[in-house]
């Protein structure tokens, strides 16, 4: 079984990844590669259990991922997996959808105990 410090090592390498971090559902840094892990933790927390009561509320049962746009284009992403959440900050240069999609395909191998099959 992989720790969180080799998924985030496995996460941190695929292009458009500037820095990552993998917090529990307490907000509890489990591992890191960004500066000021603290801050993106509690953004990941509050955004996450904000957009749980809005499905609930609405009858939405997924969510791929929130993002948050910056102006210097570093944006933000958090990714629910069970009871974690992943935060990427992106590199300004890169193909959005190519990061996306590989990160994707890595989730979808977490989640699905190496399957392949997305959920």
């Amino acid at each position: 079984m992989a720790t969180a410090t080799d998924f985030i090592g496995r996460i941190n390498q695929i292009e458009g990844v500037a820095g990552c971090l993998l917090i529990n559902s307490d907000g509890a840094v489990l591992g890191q590669a960004v500066d000021d892990p603290e801050v993106y933790a509690a953004l990941m927390k509050i955004s996450s259990d904000l957009s749980r009561d809005i499905m609930t509320n609405i009858g939405f049962s997924y969510c791929r991922h929130l993002s948050f746009h910056r102006r210097n284009m570093e944006n933000f992403y958090v990714f629910p997996i069970d009871k974690y959440l992943l935060g990427i900050v992106q590199q300004a240069d890169c193909s959005v959808k190519f990061m996306l999609e590989r990160v994707d395909q890595l989730l979808s191998k977490v989640s699905t105990g190496g399957s392949g099959k997305g959920s």
